[in-house]
């Protein structure tokens, strides 16, 4: 074969693999396979968390310690309930979530029994951060993830995905939430023009407290179109004098609260000055089953928002649950 030839060859043989390599790489451009393998393509990656920190992941995770029951919520809806490795103690949903080792409260996580799960990935969130250089200092990798806004709590979702190598799963369940809630949105945009019913969200009765500007509640609370009579305090929990709510008589009142500081409707009526206040004389006081779906920025705070809708825009909604 003369020297031209051999050129040919070669030639044609590069351009078939080339072609051959292209048509895989379009074939996968449709569908984005996501593993949580160890040996993953979508790790090591590398993020910047929400206290400004850039942390870099790895690996796909198989042992995480979740630091906030609506982190511990969404990895079980993610299908990850096998690689949670440790919860705080208030952890109670799913049911599963029993099971799981504790690692301490919330807000005063055991950096201990966090190093003994030899977890590969802590979810933690800001009020966690004067145990984080302790935990990092033990070679562990942490992330910090708050949600503060209903918005926020889908993109988290999809972080949370990304992060643990379930992006497909996190992605089709914000997708899921974000056509629920733009069912809402739509509905309370047909309503006629007119003001917006005033809403005093009850989240503890003694000290009477509500949720500012700041707070997740008020986040839910414009976004079925109600308008929190402590929206204007630039400020996450408020206690709120009593008087306070007389003046600005809301048109509906909702409790959260459970256990034996829950009251009923009839016992709010009773509260002094209280029966002059609109939501109390036409009847417009409802309750949350569950708090938790309203407080949690995690899958369930739409069934939460559902409910929200439906007392504050009865008729307008389904029964809330």
């Amino acid at each position: 074969m003369t020297e031209k030839n051999n050129w040919r060859v070669f030639t044609l043989t590069v351009l078939f693999a080339l072609l051959a390599s292209a048509a895989i790489l379009f074939q996968g451009c449709g569908q984005r396979q996501v593993s949580t393998a160890p040996g993953s393509p979508d790790f090591p990656m590398t993020i910047i968390d929400d206290l400004g920190r850039r942390v870099t992941i790895e690996k796909a995770p198989q042992r995480i310690v979740s630091l906030a029951p609506s982190f511990t919520e969404t990895l079980f809806a993610l299908g990850l309930g096998d690689n949670i490795a440790g919860v705080t103690n208030y952890c109670d949903y799913p049911a599963e979530a029993a099971a799981k080792p504790k690692v301490g409260g919330f807000s005063t996580p055991s950096v201990e029994l966090v190093m003994a799960a030899n977890p590969d990935l802590i979810l933690a969130t800001e009020i966690n951060k004067d145990y984080i250089p302790q935990m990092e200092k033990a070679g562990l990798t942490v992330v910090v993830i708050e949600s503060l806004t209903l918005d926020q709590t889908l993109e988290k979702i999809r972080l949370i995905g990304q992060i643990t190598g379930a992006a497909e799963a996190a992605d089709n369940m914000a997708a899921g939430m974000q056509q629920r809630i733009d069912k809402i949105t739509a509905l309370v945009k047909s309503l006629p023009p007119g003001p917006k019913p005033a809403v005093f969200f009850e989240i503890w009765p003694d000290p009477l407290t509500t949720g500012g500007a700041k707070s997740f509640i008020n986040s839910l609370i414009v976004a079925v179109g109600g308008e929190n009579i402590a929206g204007d305090v630039d400020q996450d929990w408020v206690k709120i004098n009593p008087e306070v709510v007389i003046a600005r008589n809301p048109d509906v009142i909702i409790s959260s609260y459970h256990g034996a500081s829950r009251q009923t409707a009839e016992q709010l009526k009773m509260r002094k000055g209280w029966e002059q206040v609109s939501a109390i004389k036409n009847n417009r006081v409802g309750f949350i089953a569950d708090e938790n779906m309203i407080t949690r920025a995690g899958p369930r705070v739409v069934d939460g928002l559902e409910s929200m809708a439906g007392l504050i825009h009865p008729g307008l909604f389904e029964k809330p649950q």
